[in-house]
């Protein structure tokens, strides 16, 4: 099979494959915008906390257990905050890497078109050639 028959199936589905990848990267950056809002908010919720004099010990321990409960939110949504940071990442190298892929099959099909390009204007050139050569004989056999 030549070039000119399957550069364009492989280019389609380096691109198909890319917008996939694109598509991962642009919910992954959308993850790690909520993440981070998410962590903001459950840090001021947690900065807003003020420890109240509580009047019995049963009331103290209900607020300290209030605390941790929102700190423990705080570290929880900081792990997420990590995790989609990191998928982040790895999605774009990925998408890096789905975008070389893509261009080389582009610059090959590039390549196969500027040879057929190419073997067409020579064919053309060549025919030019032979129509002039036959012309020139034609009128040096008619004149002489």
């Amino acid at each position: 099979m030549s070039a000119r028959k399957w550069v364009p199936t492989v280019l389609r589905a380096r691109q198909a494959q890319e917008d996939l990848v694109a598509q991962r990267v642009a919910l992954a950056r959308r993850d790690a915008g909520l993440a981070l809002s998410q962590l903001g908010e459950h840090t001021a919720r947690l900065a807003n906390m003020v420890t109240a004099s509580s009047r019995t010990a049963l009331e103290f321990q209900a607020e300290v257990a209030r605390q941790q409960a929102a700190a423990a939110t705080v570290a929880a949504a900081a792990n997420r905050l990590m995790f989609a940071e990191a998928r982040l990442a790895t999605g774009v190298g990925e998408l890096t890497e789905a975008a070389r892929a893509r261009r080389s099959v582009e610059k090959l099909s590039e390549r196969d078109e500027q040879d057929r390009l190419s073997t067409a204007t020579s064919a053309a050139q060549r025919e030019q050639d032979e129509v002039s050569i036959s012309r020139h004989n034609a009128e040096r056999r008619a004149a002489g």
